[in-house]
């Protein structure tokens, strides 16, 4: 039966909710960029996800937010705490409710596999920080089992190589684009420390079905993630996209870590 209780609250917060976030959009009425915002965090009460933040997520200038990548789950999570774009692999466009609410949230879609469309694609993201949006990415570029976290890919950075060395915008003022590490941590599931039997409730990762997956998480009690934002730091102080890479994933990688291995708090 909990399944459907939590079915029925998605539809009514959905049905409450998003008829005015489209039209906030369509009218593009000033602040509905962040109106998604509550719509996730509808989201994660509908669906028990308690959420524990650490740090701030760093507001006021663009941001590139760099954060470790688990489940379908951590769009939700994330949606909920930081009001930014994401960049996502064009599939998702086609996943059932998710896909939709990612495209209200204005969500850069990339199909790695289309070389031809990188540039394009890269610009699209450029565009978007000169208009004063927040982007979040997945460095690793796919799903893990939530108790590593995989190699970073340095090229999903190339967005940032325009601020290498300092620019200055239309006013000819300094700008520069700052960089923050976000670890996600699935640390209890039904009030118990998460471990390997009881990660891949959450983690979703593999050859994984999501329609089945999904169904499995509904009937979980609820679930409490972490979510630690680091201190952000400017791109102008990495020569290339590989030291930026690999500094953010040495800084999410000892939290996610640190966390996993403590199961008292």
């Amino acid at each position: 039966m909990r399944k459907y209780f939590k079915l029925l609250r998605i539809a009514v917060y959905l049905g409450v909710l998003l008829p005015p976030t489209i039209l906030l959009k369509k009218l593009k009425f000033p602040g509905y960029k962040a109106w998604p915002h509550w719509v996730h965090k509808s989201m994660c009460l509908a669906l028990d996800i308690r959420v524990k933040t650490f740090g701030q997520a760093l507001e006021g200038s663009p941001t590139l937010f760099a954060s470790n990548h688990v489940s379908y789950l951590d769009i939700i999570i994330l949606g909920h705490v930081i009001k930014g774009c994401f960049i996502a692999k064009r599939d998702m466009i086609d996943w059932p409710v998710l896909g939709y609410l990612s495209t209200l949230q204005r969500t850069i879609f990339v199909d790695r596999e289309k070389r031809t469309e990188v540039q394009s694609q890269r610009q699209e993201m450029q565009d978007r920080i000169k208009g004063g949006d927040s982007l979040i990415l997945f460095p690793e570029g796919t799903t893990s089992n939530g108790g590593i976290v995989l190699p970073f890919k340095s090229s999903l950075f190339g967005v940032t190589e325009n601020y290498i060395h300092p620019i200055t915008d239309e006013e000819g003022r300094p700008s520069e684009l700052m960089v923050q590490p976000v670890s996600v941590v699935y640390r209890r599931i039904n009030c118990m420390p998460t471990n390997r039997s009881n990660r891949p409730y959450v983690a979703w990762y593999g050859d994984m079905d999501i329609g089945p997956h999904f169904k499995d998480f509904l009937d979980l009690q609820n679930i409490e993630v972490e979510v630690h934002f680091h201190d952000p730091v400017s791109r102008n102080l990495f020569k290339t996209r590989k030291e930026l890479s690999a500094y953010c994933q040495r800084t999410i990688e000892k939290r996610v870590e640190e966390r996993l291995r403590r199961s008292d708090d």
